[in-house]
């Protein structure tokens, strides 16, 4: 078992031992924007026998660093915001053996992370690799709800027949109101700026948790780290869209957005979006990812099914490593538990972080 906690290393790894996988929300620096902005620390695991290759990744959380917990000294495992887990390649068919090394390798896993007061794991499977499936047996896997993707190996006429009637009126509307798109690989921080007062008017309007609500350093260096473009909608001068694509080597993201909702006869989302599609199939990208809902399956996963039949399922998984010290944890949280579905648990009401 090799513990990689450097770039050079942890990217080389991705790119010459699991190529296929060679995503941006995989990559170090994806990590390493939480590393600059929240106090976790990137951490990868590498582990190999004749039958199985795993790349394991994940963040470090000091469970301390809540007040309640000070005494603690205990740490919990996450994925970053958005999507991850561990990787795999086989280097058999053979699934008995394939299952015998995941069962070595949980094993190993498992003791070191009792070694290091890990307490417990939360994983957001990546759904378009559908990495959940080799561990099923190994976590307690849950569906959470499914995603929006948009198949770009299909021409572009196709894909425009293919978006809902309503959506492609709202982007012929909004065209011919004389709006201006512009697409940015490096924004500055005026751009930045457009783009978090429609995020945050957007956040307000939903009502959204305080830990959405993103500094600009932590978004601008979204632009310093990782592949990203920004691309905002103007109406007579004024932006009154703005939405953040990240990408890796084939897939790009739908990642954050913003809108003005003052302009209620013009459809900035639709129209960024259907430029977003283009602008991916001009750059030879097979996927545009759209991403769910704010709940299972709601109206914001409908506003994108809008653009896609192509759904699949998203899936997180989660594992407590040391059920003693978990226990112990949660006997310190005074909040009632009133969701059996937040893990861990005992961080319930306690830590308004996106990690």
């Amino acid at each position: 078992m090799n513990i990689v906690k450097g770039r050079i290393e942890w990217n080389s790894l991705l790119k010459e031992e699991f190529g296929k996988y060679n995503d941006v929300y995989f990559k170090y620096e994806y990590f390493e924007l939480y590393k600059r902005y929240y106090n976790v620390e990137p951490e990868a695991i590498f582990w190999e026998d004749k039958n199985l290759k795993i790349f394991w990744t994940h963040l470090i959380r000091d469970i301390s660093r809540i007040e309640q917990f000070k005494d603690f000294k205990y740490y919990d495992l996450t994925t970053p915001y958005g999507y991850g887990g561990p990787l795999t390649i086989t280097k058999t068919e053979d699934e008995e053996k394939i299952n015998k090394s995941l069962k070595i390798f949980f094993e190993e896993y498992k003791e070191y992370a009792l070694k290091n007061n890990y307490v417990c794991e939360f994983i957001r499977f990546h759904p378009i690799f559908e990495n959940w499936k080799f561990f099923n047996g190994i976590l307690e896997i849950e569906y959470l709800n499914d995603v929006v993707i948009v198949d770009l190996a299909k021409d572009l006429e196709e894909i425009w027949k293919n978006i809902k009637k309503g959506h492609r009126y709202n982007i012929k509307k909004t065209i011919k109101k004389g709006c201006e798109i512009e697409i940015i690989n490096k924004p500055s921080i005026g751009d930045i700026e457009d783009f978090l007062n429609l995020y945050y008017e957007t956040m307000d309007k939903n009502k959204a948790s305080k830990k959405y609500y993103f500094p600009l350093k932590f978004i601008n260096d979204h632009f310093n780290l990782l592949n990203a473009i920004l691309i905002k909608l103007k109406y007579e001068k004024r932006v009154i869209g703005a939405s953040i694509f990240i990408f890796g080597d084939k897939i790009i993201h739908y990642y954050l957005s913003g809108t003005a909702y003052a302009f209620k006869s013009l459809y900035p989302s639709d129209l960024i979006l259907w430029e977003a599609i283009k602008w991916a199939k001009e750059n030879d990208f097979k996927l545009l990812h759209l991403g769910g809902g704010r709940g299972k399956n709601d109206s914001l996963f409908e506003f994108k099914r809008g653009f896609s039949k192509d759904i699949i399922p998203f899936y997180i998984g989660k594992k407590v490593f040391d059920v003693k010290a978990y226990q112990a944890l949660l006997t310190v949280n005074p909040m009632p538990k009133t969701s059996d579905e937040y893990f861990p648990a005992y961080r319930q009401g306690l830590d308004e972080k996106i990690v």
